[in-house]
């Protein structure tokens, strides 16, 4: 196997330390560069020297989801193979790293399992780390059962997924109790 050269972009010092010192136990993997700040990951120009990024979510203390926006910067300049390395585990986070580029997310509390993650991401398997399988898949089988759904039944349908009820959905769309019952009758008879 050919030898992946791995940036590693982590704001925390003894995060850094552990992961790199991780990695680079494998013969396959080299950490060639380490990135401690979003704006140092905005300059980093030498993109071709680099085949898969190991990203946290959060940099710094002043911006929780600065790897965001390194995602999508990274991935506009053609960089490909992200791996999102966090402690979060909301599904909308989840999803919105997929979105800005990220080809897996593992959390830190699955540390064990970046090595593998590294060698897919570089052969271009992009696979689900099971932090995030199950999470991803419930999105799916929400989106799909959305489809049929007028945009306002969608918003309604997408609330009462997440638990709010009958009440609390007329609330906070600003419409009568009456209006959210027929709407339900109506998802419930499309997506049936």
């Amino acid at each position: 196997m050919d030898n992946i050269k791995l940036m590693i972009v982590e704001d925390d010092p003894v995060w850094m330390k552990c992961i790199s010192d991780f990695v680079s136990k494998d013969n396959d993997i080299t950490v060639v560069k380490k990135v401690y700040m979003k704006e140092e990951a905005l300059k980093v120009t030498d993109l071709n020297n680099i085949d898969v990024v190991l990203l946290d979510l959060t940099l710094g203390d002043n911006e929780e989801f600065g790897g965001f926006e390194v995602a999508s910067h990274l991935n506009k300049n053609g960089l490909k193979k992200i791996i999102m390395l966090t402690s979060w585990d909301e599904t909308e986070i989840i999803t919105e790293a997929f979105d800005r580029g990220a080809v897996n997310y593992v959390t830190k509390s699955s540390y064990r399992d970046i090595p593998n993650a590294i060698r897919e991401a570089y052969t271009g398997r992009i696979s689900l780390h099971p932090d995030v399988s199950s999470k991803l898949i419930c999105e799916l089988k929400l989106e799909r059962k959305a489809r049929s759904l007028s945009p306002a039944e969608r918003e309604v349908f997408i609330l009462k997924e997440k638990g709010l009820t009958k009440l609390e959905i007329a609330k906070k769309l600003f419409k009568s109790i009456d209006t959210i019952k027929n709407q339900l009758k109506n998802i419930n008879k499309k997506i049936q």
